[in-house]
């Protein structure tokens, strides 16, 4: 792929995303006053009066009243798009090209990618998405694998690639908000929300939801390939502790210590789980920059909101398999992702109908034309890393930089076993989650003086919240000015 041609910015684009490379507090100084701020203009708390969500579930709900009780009197204002650029670029964007720093003999070989972005991820995998949810819908911002630099943000005539990642590289899932059904609950309950009671401000009007969505089968897959070559550990099936349908490679220098496969499925789920909170986090410090309230969520149904039960709330509308009871031990819902927009790799499904599909897909992934052990097209030679020349040929020559033909064949056997057994693989766990997430919005200052400590303002209220709208907004009259109530 040719590079882009760059885009032209505004002379007030340019300064805001050179205000936060340039200009903006240290990391240190961030960390000192970073908090969460989940009070948002529009939003309420505790009041005890009914309202109706008529931008998602459209019931008439009604939290308790208490001793926060506090309803905004200030009009949502949504992101603006260079805002919501730097943050999805903040969050997980691309910068450059990662070390590589595996030895051969490490298991250099597990890494899919050498593309870097702002996160770490177990085997440098790619997946985890970002999905953004706002007033104009739901989009997924996916900049993909290519690189124009080795470090893509060097300097002042690099920050247009900040709005084209954002502008070119996002494809619209839905044209309005997904319907989470919050306070939805059981037939015959009365103090059940499948939510979580935090979620009351969930998805409203103005703000911004970004959500991490992984591909736990990518992730579960690969260590599959990692384990099989380099652990020497097998699967084995919890009910009868035998070896999941790897049984012919059992010997020494090959597979020689069984691990059950609920504990392997776990394992895959933490590597999802590890990235996802990286991507938080880095959108927490951007807003803590930017002067924005990031309310890092996790208290809810991702089920529920990936769309496991539409006959509740539709959520984000992704297909889920149909498993026999009998078969699913952990009682799991299993996310099939989204059709050509994000097949999660598990099996069966549209894009994986059997194990072979799904083993050699993720096992190709290194050695395709265009990846970065192609033979063709190598995309480390393109991009100029992160290896010299001569060492890149060096790895790509070694034996151990690929996995041998038993390896796939062992892991195909595997996959097999389990989904003969239990109806699908991953088995034990779900293959796409979206646990935690940050809802980004301009912060309601009003809430925390009315409740919260501070001398004159309040210990939360930082120079760059009261200058936000000033720095970000300067066509619009700064609501802060006189104090929001």
């Amino acid at each position: 792929m040719s590079a882009p041609a760059p885009i032209t910015l505004t002379a007030e684009e340019q300064a805001a995303i050179a205000r936060l490379f340039e200009g903006g507090r240290p990391a240190f100084s961030l960390l000192s006053t970073l908090r969460t701020r989940r009070m948002g203009f529009g939003y309420r708390s505790e009041t005890g009066d009914e309202e109706t969500f008529d931008w998602s579930s459209r019931l008439a709900v009604r939290q308790r009243e208490g001793p926060l009780a506090y309803t905004s009197q200030a009009q949502p204002i949504p992101l603006s798009e260079v805002e919501e650029a730097l943050i999805a670029w903040a969050a997980i964007g691309p910068n450059g090209v990662i070390a590589a720093d595996v030895p051969v003999n490490g298991d250099l070989s597990s890494l899919l990618y050498w593309a870097g972005r702002t996160v770490p991820a177990s085997s440098n995998d790619m997946a985890v998405d970002l999905f953004i949810i706002n007033d104009q819908g739901v989009h997924l911002y996916r900049p993909g694998p290519d690189r124009m630099a080795p470090v893509e943000i060097s300097g002042p005539d690099d920050y247009w690639k900040i709005l084209y990642w954002y502008r070119n590289c996002r494809t619209k899932i839905m044209d309005r908000r997904p319907d989470i059904g919050y306070a939805t609950a059981p037939p015959g309950t009365h103090n059940v929300n499948a939510m979580g009671a935090l979620q009351y401000n969930a998805n409203r009007p103005g703000s911004t939801w970004f959500l991490p969505v992984g591909d736990v089968g990518l992730e579960w897959v690969n260590q599959l390939l990692s384990a099989y070559q380099f652990s020497g550990f097998y699967l084995q099936d919890p009910e009868t502790d035998k070896p999941a349908g790897c049984d012919q490679w059992i010997r020494p220098g090959f597979l020689e210590v069984g691990f059950p496969i609920p504990t392997f499925d776990e394992l895959a789920l933490m590597q999802h789980v590890s990235e996802a909170s990286c991507v938080v986090q880095n959108i927490r410090l951007a807003c803590e920059a930017m002067g924005l309230g990031a309310w890092a969520m996790g208290g809810y149904s991702d089920d529920m909101l990936l769309g496991a039960y539409p006959e509740v709330a539709r959520g984000l509308g992704f297909p889920h398999l149909e498993r026999d009871p009998a078969k699913n031990p952990a009682r799991t819902a299993t996310c099939q992702g989204l059709p050509g927009v994000l097949d999660a790799a598990m099996t069966p499904s549209r894009k994986f109908p059997n194990a072979e599909a799904l083993v050699t897909h993720v096992a190709k992934l290194r050695y395709e034309r265009g990846a970065q052990l192609a033979r063709e097209d190598n995309w480390a030679l393109k991009v100029g890393g992160p290896f010299k020349e001569d060492t890149l040929r060096r790895v790509m020559e070694h034996p151990r930089t690929h996995i041998p033909d038993w390896v796939v064949q062992a892991a195909i056997d595997t996959v097999k076993y389990i989904v003969d057994k239990y109806g699908c693989a991953p088995a034990f766990t779900n293959p796409v989650r979206a646990k935690f997430s940050a809802q980004v919005h301009h912060v309601d200052i009003g809430y925390y003086r009315q409740f919260h400590a501070g001398d004159g303002e309040p210990f939360l209220v930082t120079p760059q919240l009261r200058s936000h709208f000033g720095d970000w907004h300067p066509a619009m009259a700064d609501p802060y000015a006189g104090g929001v109530r």
